[in-house]
C-alpha cells in the first residue's frame, strides 16, 4: 500500500507522538516516586506561594529569608544569591535531608532557579515541603530577576 506524501508525513508524526508518549510513561514509571496525574494537572500546590522581586528585595537586607538554589552544582558555583544553599533537583532521600539541614527553616524559605522558564524551583520546593518545611515560596523570576534588579551574586 502506498501513501501520498501528506498521508505518509501524518503517519510518521503520529508514530513519533505515540513513541514519545510511550517513552514518557516508561520513564515516569521507572522513577522512585512517579508523577501523578494530579501533580501534572495542578503543578503548584496552594501552600507554595510565589514571591516577586519587589517584595523579595524589600525584606532581603532584613535577613527574613533563607535561600535555596535549585540549579546544578556547576551553575551554583558560577554565581548564586548570597548565603543560598544549593539543593539540585536530583537530590533525594538522605542526601536531600543532609542538604536541607543546612537551610534555616525558622525563616521563610525562598527557592529559585534560572528564571521564568525554569521549573526546578517548584520541584525542589515540593520536595522540601514533603520533608516538613512549612513556609516556602518560589522566586519565579530566579537568578535572572535577581541580576536584573542589580543585585550582586556570590560565587564559589
Amino acid at each position: 500500500m502506498r501513501f501520498g506524501k501528506a498521508t505518509g508525513f501524518l503517519v510518521k508524526c503520529l508514530l513519533i507522538c505515540a513513541l514519545s508518549g510511550g517513552l514518557a510513561f516508561v520513564f515516569n514509571s521507572a522513577r522512585t516516586t512517579p508523577y501523578t496525574f494530579a501533580e501534572l494537572s495542578h503543578p503548584q500546590p496552594p501552600e507554595i506561594q510565589e514571591i516577586a522581586t519587589a517584595e523579595l528585595l524589600q525584606d532581603f537586607s532584613a535577613g527574613k529569608y533563607s535561600f535555596v538554589d535549585a540549579r546544578s552544582a556547576m551553575e551554583f558555583g558560577m554565581g548564586h544569591v548570597p548565603g543560598a544553599v544549593n539543593i539540585p533537583i536530583d537530590k533525594e532521600g538522605a542526601e536531600l535531608a543532609d542538604l536541607a539541614a543546612m537551610v534555616d527553616s525558622s525563616r521563610r524559605v525562598i527557592v529559585y532557579c534560572d528564571g521564568l522558564t525554569c521549573g526546578k524551583s517548584l520541584i525542589v520546593a515540593k520536595k522540601l515541603r514533603g520533608i516538613g518545611f512549612k513556609d516556602i515560596s518560589i522566586y519565579i523570576e530566579g537568578i535572572d530577576g535577581w541580576i536584573g534588579a542589580g543585585m550582586d551574586l556570590e560565587a564559589n
